[in-house]
């Protein structure tokens, strides 16, 4: 390795005899009002800096050619280039650089809201959303604004990835969620106008700010000092998630007393989005306050919040979609009192706050330190019933595929009868109120109605303390060092309450499920430390744990720059241990429930390292890979952590490794990036929760382990300026994401605990869902000089592909069968969704009235109404194969996700 290292240095020094150092200085300043502008991004060839809060830059550069290209950006466009001749001198002063008051596509980049349907899978899994689109906004490399934008539509995942495998940070504090390693967007969701100061990093290259994931990372810079001087106002109309927003920021800038202040707040909200049924109402929050020490110290102290109240949408069969007349059906509202009332809302309030400290050791040397700490409450509603029939609007009994199975004629005429009543494929709140009322079953002695169903409460909420120092060092002008360390400490409180008896005056705290099994009366007991326990609102039953992480990690990153070669070396190192804290003691599992688990540690670490190759100052080689372990998160670690402390048998850490190869071109007129990438996702668990088919008091946990994951492609992405005025690009994300391996299928149920081995499941080669596999857009921007623009993009997706069920790829599953019956293939075969085409328009001017200026903006999404583009969906867990091969009829099909059809938003910004 040292020898390696030695004689990469010799030969980078070999080329540093063909060219010449140079240190470009200046001071960026608003062409408006000579006022200076932070965090303006310069960039000569592959080096950049941002501007400190006076407007001032410094840059050091390596330029293997006479002139150079000096692009000045801010918030992901580019607002001017300068080009400059290189002569014998080491030090080129720029001197005062007027750029361009905020542009009005600029402005409105960040307020285009990435169009996402989050799936009922994404709020139950920790309430988080696997698509990181809405942390990426507006970016100056077009294959990430597109991702972001113009791929949002069909939930298109930058390589496949989740969430968990791109690294969020703001102020330096690390955003992804330790139970579950995935990113709570909405905490500053409806801020726009304080977070743009962002750099998204795709890919496995050099972060001066962190290690990065496999997908990359992200970093969101909230200081009140570097933040737009600026009094705005906006409105937002949309028929999307939400109708209107109002939105409102002050800040001061740097003042001459050494004080900056950042205000913002909004307001979002809609009767009914764009699905039936979901109302919503939000709130946001947000205070930034930067206090100058002397020439070295900056603190800041960020506070923010989103309380936000919304009621979800659902999944559904086709036969649902069909019978109620739109693929927008929304099986969780039904209508009360007149009015459309959800079951499955959304009640959250995650307040945040960060204390930061930047201390510039030397002008070579900075240390950042942040300490952050977050709290609050994240709840998701849901129907619950004990001895009453499924309320459900398309439960299955209830559709005509399952009278089809006895009687066709009986099909047809409940099929007839929904058609022409589609409010009786959605909740009958008033039949749950009367059954409440009217029931004659009493719990022993106890007076009042005993609900049968009642409005419950799933809780997700957390604590979170970040403690992270970043130390960067420039050595030397070929040579830079950047070393962190980070401890983290959390604990999500995971419990069940109460929150509506829907007119009866109690329930209990007892599992109906095991009340009807062979099980010991003490098995109904949710918690043997209260048995019998009676239960009125805002009272927690069902189950109550708390997840217990802890994380110590640190990295170190050198980075080599040459005039022909860069290149850097990384090492991560972390520890990780998490126990679970039982609050009950389950009636099922009395000596494995209650109180504090055990504890288990992992120890992990991982090395990345890339080099560039610069053919000349404008186009460039580049080579990365990573390779490294990550412990297994809380969230799938445990066979059942709602019951009891049992593991995951044969829990490991997973094994990452990628590597990259790409071509980069940047010239003033013309860019374009191609992208070749391999990853391995190797040791991963799958966790299935489901009632087991043909017994319901059997509630148990489908396991696949290990589970292996293969993602290649290549990314490839174009801007060819054509006049000053008319921009031309492409983007191809042409993947392929596949599972390699050939789990074992584990059934345990909650019944016994009992682990039963279900065979090897075949699902090599499948693909991994969620995310189209490749997808396309072709933009044609026009920017005038009389301040207004436009943007058309077309885009297509294809290859999308449905979650499946494991136990329809085991041996069992297919037994008998020939492989030339279309059963077979039915059986085996992973669902794929319809290719889909989609056209997205938008626009804007800017208006100047003395010092006053007014922003216009126009977005259409899915202009041709296309209604039958398919985001995602899953085969139900049940599948009656017997009845299948009597009958044809498959009474449990695949539920399926569908995108918006045309939606819009129209939005007006004053700033002062």
């Amino acid at each position: 390795m040292i020898r390696a290292l030695l004689l990469a240095l010799f030969l980078a020094s070999a080329f540093s005899l063909q060219s010449q150092s140079y240190t470009l200085t200046g001071r960026v300043l608003d062409e408006s009002d000579g006022t200076p502008l932070p965090a303006v991004e310069v960039v000569v060839l592959n080096e950049r800096s941002l501007t400190l809060a006076d407007g001032s830059f410094q840059l050091e550069v390596v330029a293997p050619a006479a002139r150079v290209a000096v692009e000045f950006v801010r918030n992901g466009e580019v607002l001017k280039v300068l080009t400059l001749e290189l002569g014998q001198g080491e030090r080129v002063e720029l001197g005062e650089v007027l750029l361009p008051t905020e542009s009005v596509g600029s402005l409105s980049q960040e307020d285009r809201i990435p169009v996402i349907t989050l799936t009922d899978e994404d709020l139950e899994n920790d309430a988080a959303n696997q698509n990181i689109s809405g942390v990426l906004s507006a970016s100056r490399d077009v294959f990430v604004s597109a991702a972001a934008f113009n791929f949002s539509t069909a939930r298109f995942r930058i390589r496949g990835f989740n969430a968990e495998n791109t690294q969020v940070f703001l102020n330096g504090s690390p955003m992804n969620d330790p139970e579950s390693g995935r990113v709570f967007w909405s905490v500053w969701g409806g801020l726009n106008d304080v977070l743009r100061n962002r750099d998204s990093d795709i890919g496995l290259g050099a972060l001066d700010y962190a290690f990065g994931g496999l997908g990359g990372a992200t970093t969101i810079d909230t200081r009140a000092s570097v933040q737009r001087r600026q009094k705005r106002f906006s409105y937002y109309f949309s028929n999307r998630t939400y109708a209107h927003r109002l939105m409102g920021t002050y800040s001061t800038g740097m003042r001459p007393s050494g004080w900056a202040l950042t205000l913002s707040g909004s307001h979002r909200w809609a009767q009914e989005g764009y699905i039936p049924g979901t109302t919503y109402d939000a709130w946001s929050y947000f205070l930034s306050v930067d206090r100058k020490l002397g020439q070295k110290h900056l603190l800041n102290l960020t506070a923010l919040g989103a309380p936000v109240k919304r009621g979800r949408a659902g999944a559904s069969t086709q036969e649902a979609y069909d019978l109620a007349g739109t693929n927008y059906y929304n099986p969780y509202w039904g209508w009360q009192n007149g009015e459309k009332r959800n079951s499955r809302v959304v009640d959250a309030h995650q307040p945040l706050l960060l204390l930061r400290h930047d201390w510039n050791l030397s002008p070579d040397a900075t240390l950042t330190t942040t300490a952050s700490y977050q709290f609050g409450r994240y709840g998701s509603s849901a129907l619950d019933w004990f001895n009453a029939p499924d309320p459900r609007g398309d439960y299955y009994r209830k559709l005509p595929s399952f009278f089809a199975t006895e009687s066709p004629e009986t099909a047809e005429q409940v099929a007839q009868m929904l058609r022409q009543d589609p409010s009786l494929l959605q909740i009958d709140w008033d039949a749950l109120y009367e059954a409440n009322l009217t029931n004659e079953h009493r719990f022993g002695d106890m007076s009042g109605q005993w609900s049968q169903y009642i409005l419950e409460e799933r809780r997700y909420d957390a604590q979170r303390l970040n403690l992270h120092t970043l130390y960067q060092h420039t050595l030397s002008e070929h040579f830079s060092l950047q070393w962190a360390a980070s401890y983290q400490w959390y604990r999500g409180e995971n419990f069940r309450v109460v929150k509506d008896l829907l007119g009866g005056d109690y329930y209990v705290n007892i599992d109906k499920f095991a009340l009807n099994s062979e099980l010991p009366p003490e098995a109904a007991q949710f918690d043997l430390n209260e048995p019998n326990r009676i239960l009125h609102v805002g009272d927690d039953f069902g189950y109550n744990y708390d997840a217990d992480v802890r994380k110590l990690g640190s990295w170190i990153q050198g980075q080599f720059t040459f005039p022909r070669v860069d290149f850097f070396l990384a090492a991560d190192l972390s520890r990780t241990e998490f126990w679970r804290t039982g609050n009950y003691r389950s009636g099922r599992f009395p000596d494995n429930s209650f109180g504090k688990g055990t504890t288990h540690d992992y120890f992990n670490g991982a090395l990345k390292g890339g080099v560039t190759y610069k053919i000349n100052g404008r186009n460039y080689l580049y080579a990365n890979a990573f390779l490294g372990t990550r412990a297994p998160f809380f969230r799938n670690a445990y066979v059942s952590p709602r019951t009891r402390d049992e593991l995951v048998p044969d829990l490991r850490s997973q094994k990452l490794f990628s590597s990259e190869v790409g071509y980069l071109l940047r010239s003033p007129n013309f860019k374009a990036r191609a992208t070749a990438y391999l990853a391995q996702l190797d040791d991963q668990v799958r966790l299935l929760r489901f009632f087991v088919p043909g017994d319901v008091t059997n509630f148990g946990t489908y396991i696949l382990n290990p589970v292996d994951e293969r993602h290649l492609g290549l990314e490839l992405a174009l801007e060819a300026r054509i006049t000053s005025a008319l921009t031309l690009n492409g983007v191809a994300a042409i993947g392929q994401y596949t599972y390699t391996s050939r789990p074992q299928g584990i059934l345990v149920l909650d019944d016994d605990g009992l682990t039963r081995p279900r065979g090897t499941v075949f699902m090599k080669d499948f693909y991994v869902p969620g995310t189209p596999q490749q997808a396309f857009t072709l933009g044609v921007n026009y920017r005038s000089a009389k301040f207004w623009f436009l943007n058309l993009n077309f885009n297509y997706f294809n290859e999308l592909y449905l979650d499946f069920s494991p136990d329809r790829r085991i041996a069992d599953a297919v037994y008998g069968l020939d492989e030339s019956d279309p059963l077979f293939r039915e059986i085996i075969e992973q669902t794929k969704a319809p290719d889909a085409f989609t056209v997205d328009l938008f626009g804007g001017k800017s208006f100047k009235f003395g010092e006053t200026f007014l922003y216009l903006t126009v977005g259409v999404t899915n202009l041709l109404d296309n209604r039958n583009l398919v985001t995602g969906g899953f085969e139900q867990l049940r599948f009656d194969r017997a009845q299948v091969q009597s009958t044809g009829i498959n009474v449990f099909p695949p539920k399926l996700y569908y995108a918006f059809g045309t939606n819009f938003f129209v939005m007006a910004a004053v700033r002062l």
